[in-house]
């Protein structure tokens, strides 16, 4: 349990920008059990996320300004680490370049036209779809949509085959173990379970449209980019809660 708590704090302070006491503990020992505590990481920031909507329609905040805001709270809570590695995927996958090229591209700190053009048409659908909510959404779904898209994740990041630039490159899977696996992929089954039992079938819909759209997002981008990294990840998660919020707007 010791060490599971120490990995949160280290999950924590590593992938959400809230403020921590716990911001400089770090311990490479549990480095791997960072993955199994990460979708604890979503929950708490999709409670803030789902918080601030219903409180703002308790408080009668203006539609758009709250549509504006939900689509931005994500990325401020998570300090818009994941948002970062969307964009220089996008840079590279839609350069259209040789396979080098675009891992050459992947690497380059420099922001690219093509990321700035993905990013706006990322805010542009996620304003538009939280726009279209018409208050009779359960807000607290963005809790599992945050949940499932960190539990798809850490399974990315736990079985798939690194870049070799990536940080997971090396021995970093090789402290996985298969129990660490299949307790994330338990978190992702309790996310459908409590969709389904607490929120019917809205809520298993948009936990499946989240988990597809991790896979199919990632699934691409690792076709494209023959590997994995951080960047795709980031990718992956970004994607994923977008297809949730969808999902929420369409049942």
């Amino acid at each position: 349990m010791k060490k599971l708590l120490k990995a949160f704090c280290m999950s924590f302070s590593m992938f959400c920008a809230i403020p921590t006491p716990f911001a400089h503990v770090w311990e490479d020992s549990v480095r791997s059990l960072m993955l199994v505590v990460f979708p604890f990481v979503g929950t708490v920031i999709g409670a803030i996320w789902a918080g601030a909507g219903v409180l703002m329609r308790y408080f009668g905040c203006p539609h758009l300004f709250a549509a504006a805001i939900l689509t931005l709270l994500p990325y401020w809570l998570s300090g818009g680490i994941h948002l970062d590695g969307f964009m220089d995927c996008c840079d590279a996958v839609f350069s259209r370049r040789p396979l080098e090229k675009k891992r050459e591209i992947l690497k380059d700190s420099h922001v690219g036209s093509f990321a700035v053009m993905s990013l706006s048409m990322l805010l542009l659908i996620g304003f538009a779809a939280f726009a279209s909510f018409d208050g009779s959404e359960n807000l607290w779904i963005l809790v599992l949509v945050a949940t499932a898209s960190r539990a798809c994740s850490a399974i990315g990041v736990s079985t798939l085959r690194p870049m070799g630039h990536s940080e997971y490159a090396g021995n970093f899977q090789k402290g996985i173990s298969k129990g660490n696996i299949i307790t994330l992929a338990l978190i992702l089954a309790f996310c459908f379970a409590i969709g389904w039992f607490a929120f019917g079938l809205c809520g298993i819909v948009t936990v499946l449209a989240t988990a597809l759209g991790y896979v199919a997002f990632t699934a691409y981008t690792f076709r494209e980019l023959d590997g994995f990294s951080g960047d795709v990840t980031g990718l992956g998660t970004t994607m994923a809660e977008l297809c949730g919020v969808i999902s929420m707007m369409l049942l």
